[in-house]
């Protein structure tokens, strides 16, 4: 894609640093998402950031959504680069204007990306991903609001082909991707994963579910019998209703999955007990909760 090199309004950052130092890791993801490069991809991540979760559980198809490469557009521009956190974290966020528009160069709301990194030894790795405003980020809840308005418009009251509505979609859980081979560590998580996207669950709340059982057996590190694998899958996917606030019953979710009531109870109160999980939103496994970015008007 070609790059559209316009001044931007940086805080409290040079458009050098950003040139010369964090732009050429997010041109790397760009490319090799649309090479579909792994070692390419790998490099640009941080290995503990959502960004990488997310690659490991969906590999490129989902940057492919989420930077909206599938736009299929030859022309992006950076709108803004902000620094958070006393310079640990940098945010930045380009646009892929739409070339058919009125005005040159005019793009919506649509045609934004947001990606945030981290300083990693000399470079800098990308943390997180977002398909829209930096200051107004994609979350489930927007995402489910969006996908209700846009059925209710339509005369088949179902979903519009256009390439924008595929983040909407994916964080709504109206799109679901093919989970990697490799991205699933033990059969608990292949069937709480496959069982959520069933239920169309978005995707960082099948994240959250995933980061919630890999805290579990960090620390229990309990062989789980065949024969249990559905009621530990159901307890799962019940706690990431709660984080989800999905008015679920530990009935209804067992049921869904065949086992019982009496299976299921215990399971959620060992996983919760396990890794400190009392009541409301953890911010650790819930996708309700997002950063905010708050600028302040000079």
């Amino acid at each position: 894609a070609h790059l559209a090199r316009r001044p931007f309004p940086p805080m409290a950052i040079t458009q050098e640093t950003v040139w010369q130092d964090v732009w050429p890791v997010v041109e790397t993801l760009l490319s090799g998402t649309l090479s579909e490069d792994e070692a390419a991809i790998r490099e640009t991540l941080w290995a503990r950031g959502e960004a990488a979760q997310l690659y490991d559980l969906f590999g490129h198809y989902v940057f492919d959504i989420l930077l909206k490469t599938v736009h299929g557009r030859g022309n992006l521009s950076i709108t803004r680069a902000i620094e958070t956190d006393n310079g640990k974290f940098i945010h930045i966020e380009f646009v892929w204007p739409d070339p058919d528009a009125p005005e040159p160069g005019s793009y919506t709301a649509a045609d934004l990306v947001s990606v945030k990194l981290r300083r990693y030894r000399k470079t800098w790795r990308i943390v997180a991903i977002n398909p829209a405003a930096v200051d107004f980020p994609l979350t489930e809840a927007r995402a489910a609001g969006i996908l209700a308005n846009t059925k209710e418009l339509t005369p088949t009251n179902g979903l519009p082909a256009e390439p924008w509505i595929l983040p909407v979609a994916l964080y709504g859980g109206a799109l679901q991707i093919n989970l990697r081979e490799a991205g699933v560590r033990d059969e608990v998580e292949r069937t709480f994963l496959t069982g959520m996207q069933a239920k169309a669950y978005g995707i960082l709340s099948l994240l959250g579910a995933r980061r919630l059982w890999r805290d579990f057996q960090a620390t229990a590190q309990q062989v789980i019998p065949t024969e249990e694998t559905k009621a530990w899958a159901s307890a799962v996917t019940f706690i990431a209703s709660e984080q989800a606030l999905r008015q679920q019953t530990q009935a209804a979710v067992a049921q869904a999955y065949g086992v019982s009531l009496s299976h299921i109870a215990p399971c959620v109160r060992h996983i919760k007990q396990t890794v400190g999980l009392t009541t409301g939103l953890d911010e650790r496994y819930t996708a309700v909760q997002s950063e905010q970015i708050v600028l302040q008007k000079e």
